[in-house]
């Protein structure tokens, strides 16, 4: 619901106009605020006693293995559209043609992590803001400060297998908390959305691109990378030589990401991210980028943190605490 639609929602129950949509706005801003300022106190204290402790992880994970235990990471960003400085009067048709070449204002950049936690259970991970809804801290930090407080206890390395989008900002991430060891999965479905997005443009026709995608996703499934790029090379007749170029670089950049997913998918074990990209959707998609929606930074990222509290099930405690004994 829009802070509107519940300030009428709180009037037809009471009676009266107790909150105006801005007050409501205004409560988000602040509680989102004590939060960040609890995150950050928190992690600052986990940080400082384990200022040189190394979170090592297993490089060698049997990821095939049906009996290996795996702590799962996920990691995925989400974004939406940032209001104005200044609200814009509406021009006619010829001054917009006139003022194509503005600016656009920067989108507001969301990134949220799902960690497994000891009990198989998975807790979301942002970021703490301040007023200006900037991070408080670098989101590696909070990551490296929970797995910290999850697992410091454990003397050998973890069997942490991170599940991604290839996104470079995120490996590069968690390159910066776990190093190279670190186990890596290029989600199934996005390896397949980018094959049939570039095939769509280098293919000559679809008779041809359906027959490309056949063997290409047969290879990949089994992770065979180096036949797909052979076949890529070799077998492809092309239309846009920029896009063929951008599929084998984005292949061979990730090849060391793409498993055999079939056998993984025989042990029973996760291939995509689906769970992450469900949570950005929850957390900030299915309220935050409806038609025509525009937010401020504080706005944006405040609501997303109350849902994130809400979605690890600390709703009732973050807003009814118990009473001290």
């Amino acid at each position: 619901m829009s802070y509107e639609e519940v300030a009428l929602l709180v009037e037809r129950v009471s009676g009266e106009r107790l909150l105006s949509d801005q007050k409501i706005r205004q409560i988000v801003s602040n509680k989102a605020l004590i939060i960040s300022q609890d995150i950050n106190k928190t992690i600052a204290a986990t940080l400082a006693k384990n200022d040189d402790k190394v979170v090592q992880v297993n490089a060698n994970v049997d990821i095939y293995n049906p009996e290996e235990k795996e702590i799962l990471l996920f990691d995925d960003g989400i974004q939406v559209k940032s209001q104005k400085a200044e609200r814009q009067p509406k021009l006619d048709q010829s001054k917009k043609n006139q003022n194509l070449c503005r600016v656009k204002t920067p989108a507001i950049i969301t990134d949220i992590v799902l960690l497994q936690k000891p009990t198989t259970k998975f807790e979301y991970i942002a970021t703490p803001i301040n007023a200006n809804g900037e991070d408080l801290l670098s989101l590696a930090s909070v990551i490296k400060a929970k797995i910290l407080q999850e697992y410091g206890s454990q003397a050998s390395p973890l069997n942490l297998v991170a599940i991604t989008d290839g996104a470079r900002t995120i490996r590069h991430r968690l390159l910066s908390i776990f190093g190279l060891e670190v186990t890596i999965i290029l989600d199934w479905y996005h390896l397949c959305k980018k094959l049939r997005e570039l095939m769509s443009m280098i293919a000559n026709n679809k008779l041809e691109k359906a027959k490309h995608l056949k063997f290409l996703f047969s290879q990949l499934w089994q992770g065979n990378t180096a036949i797909a790029l052979g076949y890529l090379k070799h077998q492809v007749q092309v239309r846009n030589l920029d896009k063929w170029q951008e599929l084998i670089g984005y292949l061979e950049k990730h090849q060391h990401e793409i498993i055999n997913y079939k056998r993984r998918s025989q042990a029973g074990k996760t291939l995509g991210s689906g769970r992450i990209e469900k949570g950005v959707d929850l957390t900030v998609g299915l309220r935050q980028k409806n038609k025509g929606m525009s937010w401020s930074r504080l706005g944006s990222r405040a609501l997303s943190l109350l849902k994130v509290a809400e979605l690890n099930g600390q709703w009732q405690q973050l807003w009814f605490p118990a009473p001290a004994a």
